[in-house]
């Protein structure tokens, strides 16, 4: 079984290919995901998750820490996490979260795809070149980590960076604190009240009122809000007024040698 929380398409993906490769079903962690599952059938449990700011998304977090696994005493557990260059220590994070639970952490694997974070200076998405690339070598890449899960492999593969530490254990928490409000985000006239932003978002934090987006506070700071909408009429303050859109495609590119 894979829970899968995503937002711009790019983790959806590679869980997407996972559940083929292996087998499995995919159950997406939203607003509307149940509390509690009968995982009696499955001996792996995989969490497909995305990297923000070299940690876990909160809401998987609590997602993890709220969730009621009936009859998965035996199950193992696997962290598949996307992440635009590097991950940190996130995998430390979500191992203490599975083992406050009295669940079995297997192993923990990365996959680069291109990235989404732009609403930082610095910080925008990959040109169309290099997020074509990240998405070719995600092939390959996902086939390695589901064989891996797949014979129950004990060692992580995981592309942690430089300065993992500071990344993780400093960054991280500074940018859950004061970096996350969904205050600066707005719409320009460019809006049509088409309510896709609403309707992407993985948490419900959008209502459209009158034709107009307001943003709730379950806001993720995931900026599906952002990436989807086809007139790019929202924005996050000025933060993104000149970055990039990236939506994740159907499904991975065909490999090479295929």
């Amino acid at each position: 079984m894979i829970f899968c929380f995503s937002a711009c398409g790019n983790t959806e993906l590679v869980a997407s290919r996972l559940a083929t490769l292996l087998g499995e079903k995919i159950q997406r962690v939203d607003i509307n995901a149940p509390e509690s599952y009968n995982v009696g059938e499955h001996k792996r449990i995989i969490w497909a998750t995305p990297i923000y700011s070299w940690g876990l998304p909160k809401e998987m977090l609590a997602f993890i820490s709220k969730v009621t696994l009936i009859a998965g005493e035996k199950a193992e557990h696997f962290l598949v996490a996307t992440c635009g260059d590097d991950a940190g220590l996130a995998d430390k994070m979500w191992r203490k979260a599975i083992r406050r639970k009295g669940w079995m952490a297997r192993a923990a694997h990365t996959v680069i795809m291109p990235n989404t974070y732009v609403a930082l200076p610095g910080f925008d998405v990959d040109s169309p070149s290099l997020a074509q690339e990240k998405l070719s070598r995600a092939v390959e890449r996902t086939k390695e980590v589901a064989r891996a899960i797949k014979c129950s492999s004990g060692i992580d593969t995981i592309t942690r960076g430089r300065f993992a530490w500071i990344k993780t254990r400093i960054v991280y928490p500074l940018f859950m604190r004061f970096l996350t409000s969904p205050r600066p985000f707005g719409n320009n006239d460019r809006c049509t009240g088409c309510t896709l932003c609403s309707r992407v978002c993985p948490m419900g934090n959008i209502s459209v009122i009158s034709g107009t987006p307001k943003w709730g506070n379950r806001c993720t700071m995931c900026l599906a809000c952002y990436h989807h909408c086809p007139h790019k009429a929202i924005g996050y303050g000025t933060l993104t007024s000149s970055k990039g859109q990236y939506v994740a495609p159907g499904e991975l590119p065909q490999a090479k040698n295929q």
